[in-house]
Protein backbone atom coordinates (compact mmCIF):
# COMPACT_ATOMS: atom_id res chain seq x y z
CA UNK A 1 0.00 0.00 0.00
CA UNK A 2 2.56 2.59 1.00
CA UNK A 3 4.64 1.61 -2.21
CA UNK A 4 2.03 2.58 -4.24
CA UNK A 5 1.23 5.59 -2.42
CA UNK A 6 5.20 6.53 -2.85
CA UNK A 7 4.62 5.40 -6.77
CA UNK A 8 1.84 7.68 -7.59
CA UNK A 9 3.11 10.43 -5.93
CA UNK A 10 6.72 10.47 -7.83
CA UNK A 11 4.08 10.16 -10.88
CA UNK A 12 2.48 13.41 -9.79
CA UNK A 13 5.71 14.79 -8.83
CA UNK A 14 6.97 14.15 -12.51
CA UNK A 15 4.14 15.62 -13.72
CA UNK A 16 4.24 18.99 -11.79
CA UNK A 17 7.54 19.23 -13.17
CA UNK A 18 7.08 18.44 -16.37
CA UNK A 19 4.16 20.90 -16.46
CA UNK A 20 6.11 23.79 -15.06
CA UNK A 21 8.90 23.45 -17.52
CA UNK A 22 6.17 23.63 -20.07
CA UNK A 23 4.95 26.42 -19.07
CA UNK A 24 7.83 28.40 -19.78
CA UNK A 25 7.24 30.56 -23.03
CA UNK A 26 8.41 30.29 -26.35
CA UNK A 27 8.98 33.79 -27.04
CA UNK A 28 9.61 37.21 -24.83
CA UNK A 29 7.62 39.86 -25.31
CA UNK A 30 10.06 41.10 -27.64
CA UNK A 31 9.65 38.46 -29.69
CA UNK A 32 13.16 37.04 -28.93
CA UNK A 33 12.98 33.40 -28.02
CA UNK A 34 13.70 32.51 -24.20
CA UNK A 35 16.73 31.69 -23.67
CA UNK A 36 17.36 28.15 -23.14
CA UNK A 37 13.74 27.12 -22.37
CA UNK A 38 14.92 24.09 -24.61
CA UNK A 39 17.91 23.38 -22.29
CA UNK A 40 15.11 23.71 -19.96
CA UNK A 41 13.11 20.91 -21.05
CA UNK A 42 16.14 18.37 -21.73
CA UNK A 43 17.33 19.27 -18.12
CA UNK A 44 14.08 17.78 -16.42
CA UNK A 45 13.13 14.89 -18.98
CA UNK A 46 16.88 13.91 -18.19
CA UNK A 47 16.22 14.24 -14.21
CA UNK A 48 12.62 12.06 -14.74
CA UNK A 49 13.95 9.49 -17.06
CA UNK A 50 17.09 8.71 -14.77
CA UNK A 51 15.08 9.01 -11.54
CA UNK A 52 12.73 6.33 -13.59
CA UNK A 53 15.85 3.97 -14.41
CA UNK A 54 17.10 4.42 -11.01
CA UNK A 55 13.54 3.15 -9.81
CA UNK A 56 13.38 0.59 -11.97
CA UNK A 57 16.69 -0.88 -12.19
CA UNK A 58 18.43 0.31 -9.38
CA UNK A 59 16.27 -0.02 -6.54
CA UNK A 60 15.40 -3.72 -7.16
CA UNK A 61 19.17 -4.77 -7.04
CA UNK A 62 19.68 -2.78 -4.02
CA UNK A 63 16.78 -4.35 -2.10
CA UNK A 64 17.27 -7.98 -3.61
CA UNK A 65 18.24 -9.88 -0.10
CA UNK A 66 16.47 -7.43 2.11
CA UNK A 67 13.83 -9.97 3.77
CA UNK A 68 10.99 -7.83 5.40
CA UNK A 69 10.11 -8.62 9.09
CA UNK A 70 6.82 -11.02 9.42
CA UNK A 71 2.93 -9.17 9.76
CA UNK A 72 1.21 -10.23 12.48
CA UNK A 73 -1.39 -12.63 11.21
CA UNK A 74 -4.98 -12.11 13.47
CA UNK A 75 -5.75 -16.13 11.91
CA UNK A 76 -5.04 -17.23 15.13
CA UNK A 77 -7.23 -15.00 17.07
CA UNK A 78 -10.29 -15.81 14.94
CA UNK A 79 -9.69 -19.32 14.79
CA UNK A 80 -9.88 -19.04 18.62
CA UNK A 81 -13.36 -17.20 18.26
CA UNK A 82 -14.37 -19.36 15.84
CA UNK A 83 -14.16 -22.91 18.32
CA UNK A 84 -15.49 -20.78 21.14
CA UNK A 85 -18.62 -19.65 19.28
CA UNK A 86 -18.85 -23.60 17.65
CA UNK A 87 -18.35 -25.06 21.25
CA UNK A 88 -20.92 -22.97 22.44
CA UNK A 89 -23.58 -23.80 19.48
CA UNK A 90 -22.74 -27.64 19.71
CA UNK A 91 -23.90 -27.14 23.84
CA UNK A 92 -26.77 -24.86 22.49
CA UNK A 93 -27.92 -27.40 20.44
CA UNK A 94 -27.60 -30.48 22.81
CA UNK A 95 -29.95 -28.23 25.27
CA UNK A 96 -32.29 -27.55 22.70
CA UNK A 97 -32.27 -31.56 21.21
CA UNK A 98 -32.95 -32.42 25.13
CA UNK A 99 -35.99 -30.56 25.49
CA UNK A 100 -37.28 -30.86 22.41
CA UNK A 101 -37.31 -34.97 22.62
CA UNK A 102 -38.07 -35.11 26.25
CA UNK A 103 -41.16 -37.64 26.44
CA UNK A 104 -41.46 -37.99 23.23
CA UNK A 105 -41.69 -41.50 21.38
CA UNK A 106 -39.64 -39.84 18.13
CA UNK A 107 -36.90 -38.72 20.82
CA UNK A 108 -34.05 -40.63 18.13
CA UNK A 109 -35.15 -38.34 15.21
CA UNK A 110 -34.34 -35.37 17.36
CA UNK A 111 -30.85 -37.20 18.18
CA UNK A 112 -30.30 -37.49 14.80
CA UNK A 113 -31.37 -34.61 13.42
CA UNK A 114 -28.99 -32.85 16.59
CA UNK A 115 -26.50 -34.99 15.50
CA UNK A 116 -26.39 -33.93 11.92
CA UNK A 117 -26.03 -30.53 13.12
CA UNK A 118 -23.27 -31.01 15.80
CA UNK A 119 -20.93 -32.77 13.10
CA UNK A 120 -20.98 -29.57 10.97
CA UNK A 121 -19.53 -27.82 14.53
CA UNK A 122 -16.83 -30.56 15.29
CA UNK A 123 -15.80 -30.38 11.59
CA UNK A 124 -15.46 -26.96 11.92
CA UNK A 125 -13.30 -26.83 15.26
CA UNK A 126 -11.47 -29.91 13.44
CA UNK A 127 -10.61 -27.80 10.95
CA UNK A 128 -9.94 -24.81 12.85
CA UNK A 129 -7.78 -26.24 15.65
CA UNK A 130 -4.99 -27.70 12.89
CA UNK A 131 -2.05 -25.82 12.94
CA UNK A 132 0.32 -24.39 10.24
CA UNK A 133 0.48 -26.09 6.81
CA UNK A 134 -2.64 -28.71 7.67
CA UNK A 135 -4.73 -25.54 8.35
CA UNK A 136 -3.80 -23.79 4.86
CA UNK A 137 -4.46 -27.50 3.31
CA UNK A 138 -8.10 -27.98 4.83
CA UNK A 139 -8.73 -23.73 4.10
CA UNK A 140 -7.38 -24.26 0.43
CA UNK A 141 -9.55 -27.65 0.16
CA UNK A 142 -12.93 -26.16 1.48
CA UNK A 143 -12.22 -23.27 -0.78
CA UNK A 144 -12.46 -25.37 -3.40
CA UNK A 145 -14.99 -27.56 -2.05
CA UNK A 146 -17.00 -24.13 -2.05
CA UNK A 147 -16.48 -23.67 -5.51
CA UNK A 148 -17.28 -27.04 -6.70
CA UNK A 149 -20.82 -26.44 -4.95
CA UNK A 150 -21.74 -22.75 -6.29
CA UNK A 151 -21.16 -24.51 -9.48
CA UNK A 152 -23.22 -27.38 -8.93
CA UNK A 153 -25.91 -24.78 -7.69
CA UNK A 154 -25.46 -23.10 -11.15
CA UNK A 155 -26.50 -26.09 -12.87
CA UNK A 156 -29.53 -27.21 -11.28
CA UNK A 157 -30.78 -23.81 -11.50
CA UNK A 158 -29.89 -24.04 -15.45
CA UNK A 159 -31.79 -28.10 -15.16
CA UNK A 160 -35.08 -26.05 -13.26
CA UNK A 161 -34.79 -23.04 -16.44
CA UNK A 162 -35.00 -25.55 -18.95
CA UNK A 163 -37.82 -27.81 -17.28
CA UNK A 164 -39.76 -24.49 -17.42
CA UNK A 165 -38.83 -23.66 -20.79
CA UNK A 166 -39.55 -26.94 -22.12
CA UNK A 167 -43.15 -26.65 -19.77
CA UNK A 168 -42.39 -29.76 -17.66
CA UNK A 169 -42.32 -27.54 -14.61
CA UNK A 170 -44.70 -24.62 -13.60
CA UNK A 171 -43.22 -21.14 -12.86
CA UNK A 172 -44.20 -21.60 -9.11
CA UNK A 173 -42.73 -24.63 -8.40
CA UNK A 174 -39.33 -23.45 -10.08
CA UNK A 175 -39.49 -19.95 -8.39
CA UNK A 176 -39.32 -21.94 -5.28
CA UNK A 177 -36.60 -24.54 -6.06
CA UNK A 178 -34.63 -21.71 -7.23
CA UNK A 179 -35.20 -19.52 -4.11
CA UNK A 180 -34.03 -22.50 -2.04
CA UNK A 181 -30.41 -22.39 -4.79
CA UNK A 182 -29.98 -19.08 -4.03
CA UNK A 183 -30.12 -19.11 -0.47
CA UNK A 184 -27.51 -22.20 -0.80
CA UNK A 185 -25.00 -20.01 -2.90
CA UNK A 186 -25.49 -16.82 -0.50
CA UNK A 187 -24.54 -19.33 1.82
CA UNK A 188 -21.25 -20.64 -0.37
CA UNK A 189 -20.41 -17.18 -1.89
CA UNK A 190 -18.81 -16.02 1.37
Amino acid sequence: MASCRRHVVGRRTWAITLAGILTLPVALDSGAPFPARDLAILLAMGVIIVSLIAASIGLPMLLKGLEMPPEPSHQATEDRARIVAAKAAIAEIERVEHDMAAGRDDADLYVAAAAQVMDVYRTRIEALSQEGAAADTTRHTDAIGRTIHVAALKAERKALFQLVRQRELSGEMARKIIRDLDLLEARYDN
